[in-house]
């Protein structure tokens, strides 16, 4: 029979919504949101809901035999919004079970009003959290007002006889009461989840917040730097270890003091134009560099930053102070200062620096039109004392030199080092007048030169017993540059001061000279011939010419060659001008290969002629190529090249070539001699070659010099001297020829002193090889005849 909604109805109904109410309540006394395993905690959260569901279902309100009505889709449907899928799964399945279990005309819809409500409530939760849409009490209302117009619908379902009876009994509570249930439960999960996520939100920031504040203690405490923190009213906050340390005072005990409480050196309120009251008030950055003296009594160079610290919201809540030694900093940059505008050895300024300061001087003095000078200050000879005494005696004698020059100038004036043995002075201010600064400037430079001439005690490290010193004289040649305005640059000033320098050396060394503007033009043209220089065996302009060597017995025996350069525009250029710009320039090394490959080439051409398989070609060896460490190796490769017969080769060495690195000199000339090669020394008389040297060296001749066989018939000196030369060969086995003779006067006394090998213009000068080949032809086979 249906019954009709009455008071106990009503209670039952009460008591459902009490139970739901009570869900919020249970929860939350639970803290199922602390539980981290979500399946541990969907499974309790499912399992609650479940009973919940069954103690609704227990206290229903029968409306007939089978049918009961109750709270349960206001509860799976809350499930469903609140706590997800799994929760609502299991607590779904507990409450369609047991309405199974119950039977009866309403299992369907009862089963359904289970269902799809919990699946509404899950549905709508992703809705919500897709479209980040906030759930509000309308949301939760609408919600409810949709769970139950669903289960009406689901009502529908009943046998026709029981449907609209029990949707008339129910459709009041539905309609008005549960939509406001669902509503007030869903507000009471809402609140309670809110809070636990606050909660929770505010526990992780809690420990984010503490673990970043021991990580930035950890990191503050373990920095060298001195650092601390102050309140607005200058009380100390808190520090990190290493101010402890300076100050003497633990953290603990440094906290709320102020500076003048201190009694350590270190006061950073202290430091000189950093007033702590006017940065805080500013809130700027402030910086300054400071010498601290540590409490063990070190002195170091700090860099002071001091920075005020706000809140999010802009309140000043103090000052932070960081101190930290740079002195090693400040020695490097110094140290890179250094390196970058000082000299390492003498400590002068370097180029660099000399530069920056002439081209000042040069800008300034175009406004005031003083005449300022620049010295150029080589040492002569300086080569010599490092060559022989190595280079720490060298280095001595730079710093003692440097240390002079200084002494010489004024305090206002700038000497630098370029390099090697150069040094550069700049003197300024030296009037207005061009004559006036001339003569001040030469009486500056001539006190430099005198200062310089001093001798000088230099230490011979290796020799530690007893005289371990050593004096030595120095002089130097010194250019001046007078300028006083920007019309000259600076290069161009040290190009002026160099090129008076070399007219110093030209005239003698130990001198001073002015710039002299034709010692410049004829420089600039001597670079020009260098440069041209250098593609004159390209370009095809380097020629031998070859003179006549003559035995007075046995007839030609083969030619010396003399290289000639004939430039396309100069002319032919004369040996004496461009054999030295080589031999400085060290052009002489492919120059002189060249030389040596022409000939040889030449004595192969020879080697197929009758009669002259057996001549000699003579070529004269610069310093600079013999001295070569693979000199040896070329000489053989050239040979090998040609196919020439090595004896047929001749080389002529100086005696001043021989008299450095005598050794080294002697042991090439062995491996030369071991190849077939014949060594001839020449110009020998003008050197200072000893006897005792002389009698270790490998030669096969002496040649005399053409400077004593000029005057041999009319200066008894030179007589002299080629009899003793003659002598001299003939006691060592040697050959010996004359250069340089001219006449037959001249031929004869050397025939009748027993010197029968001649070469000069007697015989024929130095011509290119088509003349030497005509020449050589039209004379008669019996040279005796020829030579009468």
């Amino acid at each position: 029979m249906f019954s009709y909604m009455d008071t106990s109805s009503f209670i039952a109904l009460l008591y459902n919504a009490a139970l739901l109410i009570s869900l919020g309540v249970i929860y939350d006394a639970l803290k199922l949101e602390s539980i981290k395993n979500k399946k541990l905690r969907d499974l309790i959260s499912g399992l609650l809901v479940g009973m919940l569901g069954l103690a609704v279902m227990n206290t229903s309100w029968e409306m007939a035999p089978g049918m009961f009505f109750d709270t349960r889709w206001v509860l799976i449907s809350l499930c469903g919004l609140f706590f997800g899928l799994v929760p609502t799964l299991i607590a779904g399945a507990m409450m369609v079970s047991l309405r199974l279990h119950i039977g009866g005309a309403g299992i369907l819809v009862g089963s359904l009003c289970v269902i799809i409500p919990g699946s509404i409530g899950c549905l709508f939760a992703i809705i919500l959290k897709r479209k980040n849409l906030k759930l509000d009490w309308f949301k939760l209302y609408s919600f409810g007002m949709l769970i139950q117009i669903t289960v009406l619908g689901c009502m529908l379902l009943m046998p026709e006889h029981l449907r609209y009876k029990v949707i008339g009994a129910v459709i009041q509570p539905v309609i008005v009461v549960f939509p406001v249930c669902t509503m007030l439960v869903g507000l009471i999960l809402r609140r309670q989840r809110d809070r636990r996520k606050s909660e929770y939100d505010l526990t992780e920031s809690q420990k984010l917040l503490n673990r970043e504040q021991s990580l930035m203690r950890g990191l503050i405490g373990s920095l060298p730097d001195l650092i601390s923190f102050k309140d607005v009213q200058g009380r100390y906050l808190g520090c990190n270890h290493a101010f402890e340390q300076f100050v003497g005072l633990t953290e603990q005990e440094l906290k709320g003091k102020m500076d003048q409480e201190l009694k350590g050196n270190f006061k950073p309120s202290d430091i000189a134009g950093l007033d702590e009251q006017e940065i805080i008030a500013s809130g700027k950055v402030y910086s300054q560099d400071e010498w601290v003296v540590y409490p063990d009594g070190s002195k170091v160079l700090h860099e002071t930053i001091k920075k005020t610290f706000d809140g999010f919201d802009g309140t000043r809540y103090g000052l932070m102070s960081v101190s930290r030694d740079i002195t090693e900093r400040k020695n490097h940059e110094d140290q890179i200062q250094r390196l970058a505008f000082y000299d390492s050895l003498t400590q002068l300024p370097n180029r660099r620096m000399l530069q920056d300061r002439l081209q000042l001087l040069v800008t300034t003095s175009a406004r005031d039109e003083r005449f300022n000078a620049l010295f150029f200050i080589d040492l002569d000879h300086f080569k010599t004392l490092n060559d022989t005494q190595g280079h720490n005696m060298g280095d001595q004698l730079l710093i003692a030199v440097a240390a002079r020059i200084q002494d010489s100038v004024r305090d206002e004036d700038i000497v630098a080092r370029l390099g090697g043995d150069e040094f550069v002075a700049l003197i300024s201010n030296l009037g207005e007048d061009e004559a006036t600064a001339g003569h001040v400037a030469e009486k500056v430079a001539e006190k430099i030169r005198l200062s310089i001439c001093q001798p000088y005690k230099l230490s011979i490290k290796e020799n530690v017993d007893a005289n371990n010193e050593m004096i030595f004289h120095c002089t130097p040649s010194i250019g001046i540059s007078l300028f006083k305005s920007n019309l000259t640059s600076p290069d161009e000033i040290l190009k002026q001061a160099d090129v008076a320098m070399y007219q110093a050396k030209a005239a003698g060394r130990n001198a001073i000279r002015f710039f002299d503007p034709a010692m410049q033009i004829a420089l600039e043209e001597n670079a020009a011939m260098l440069a041209e220089l250098h593609q004159a065996i390209d370009n095809g302009e380097l020629e031998l010419f070859y003179q006549i060597q003559i035995d007075e017995t046995k007839g030609i025996q083969g030619a010396e060659v003399l290289l000639r350069w004939f430039h396309p525009i100069r002319g032919m250029v004369s040996p004496l001008d461009f054999i030295p710009m080589a031999e400085e320039s060290g052009l002489i090394i492919p120059i002189g290969r060249w030389v040596l490959e022409s000939a040889c080439h030449q004595l192969k051409v020879w080697e197929n002629i009758p009669n002259r398989e057996n001549w000699q070609i003579s070529v004269n060896v610069s310093a600079l190529q013999f001295q070569q460490e693979n000199f040896v190796e070329i000489v053989q490769e050239i040979i090998l090249s040609n196919n020439i017969n090595p004896h047929g080769l001749k080389l002529e060495l100086t005696e001043s070539m021989v008299l450095d690195n005598v050794d080294i000199i002697i042991e090439k000339m062995h491996q030369l001699n071991q190849l077939g090669i014949d060594f001839s020394m020449d110009d020998f008389g003008t050197g200072y070659s000893s006897l005792s040297c002389l009698k270790r060296l490998p030669l096969k001749q002496l040649k005399i010099d053409q400077s004593f066989v000029r005057d041999i018939t009319t200066d008894p000196d030179d007589a002299a001297i080629v009899q003793t030369i003659i002598n001299l060969s003939n006691s060592l086995k040697y050959d010996v020829i004359a250069e340089g003779v001219e006449t037959q006067e001249q031929r004869q006394f050397l025939f009748n002193n027993g010197c029968s090998q001649y070469q000069g213009y007697l015989f024929s000068r130095p011509v290119p090889i088509a003349e030497f080949e005509e020449l050589v032809s039209s004379m008669s086979v019996n040279f005796a005849a020829a030579l009468d």
